[in-house]
């Protein structure tokens, strides 16, 4: 689905590339987590998948389909979570969720058919109509997933998306993770939380100074039949081949 080939990404022409020579692929039908550090690269490498940042040098592709050749069309097949929460705080709730779907060229119908179920689960009917500025983060958060499915992408990239949710908005995230993967997509999601990776992915990838470290199908590496936890298959990859 997606593939990152030799991507090199510098900021403000420093010497020492922040993404060097990124190689990884995200299959169809899979969960990935992106793993590192702090500094690591994973938001860079977020935004080098998006588009938002351009690299000097390597490829992009979903399915093929070239981020530097076909933009738009590349950039239709993506959904998007930010870490951020920045969204149009003078917009209420719905106005913003339906300008994400006008973007999409999403009809009525089909986006009543992605946001009436998600507005029942995340409980935001009463929120629909408040203006965007006076939302916590978490609810912040909800529209943003909400809005970022609205045109089915085939890949979803998620980066850090549990920040700001209680119990209940969690799971049902997981359980649309779940959905999205069983659907023959794709997800990539950025995470701290170690426990979360070892419940969804299928696979992992890590990144530490710009370089995919480590890539391996998680339930061959963690968490089944004696096999070591993933805190400590990170830690060797982060701490020790690396020092």
């Amino acid at each position: 689905m997606l593939k990152v080939n030799d991507v090199v990404f510098r900021y403000d022409r420093q010497a020492k590339p922040t993404i060097d020579h990124l190689s990884f692929e995200v299959a169809a039908g899979s969960i990935c987590g992106l793993l590192g550090p702090n500094g690591a690269g994973k938001t860079t490498t977020i935004q080098l998948i998006l588009g938002l940042l351009k690299a000097e040098q390597g490829a992009i592709s979903i399915q093929g389909l070239s981020l530097a050749d076909n933009p738009i069309v590349y950039k239709q097949r993506v959904g998007y979570v930010s870490d951020s929460h920045s969204i149009y705080d003078s917009l209420t709730g719905l106005e913003y969720l339906n300008f994400m779907a006008d973007m999409y060229e999403v009809s009525a119908a089909q986006r009543a058919a992605v946001y009436d179920p998600f507005i029942e689960e995340f409980q935001v009917q009463a929120y629909l109509k408040r203006p965007i500025k006076s939302y916590s983060h978490g609810t912040r958060q909800k529209f943003s997933i909400m809005a970022s499915l609205v045109h089915d992408p085939l890949l979803w990239i998620l980066d850090e998306p549990m920040t700001g949710l209680d119990v209940e908005a969690s799971y049902v995230l997981k359980k649309r993770m779940r959905a999205h993967q069983e659907k023959g997509h794709a997800v990539l999601f950025s995470s701290h939380i170690l426990e979360i990776c070892e419940q969804l992915c299928d696979t992992i990838a890590i990144i530490h100074q710009g370089q995919c470290r480590h890539m391996a199908a998680l339930k061959h590496e963690a968490g089944e039949d004696g096999a070591r936890p993933l805190e400590e298959l990170y830690l060797e990859v982060v701490k020790h081949k690396h020092s």
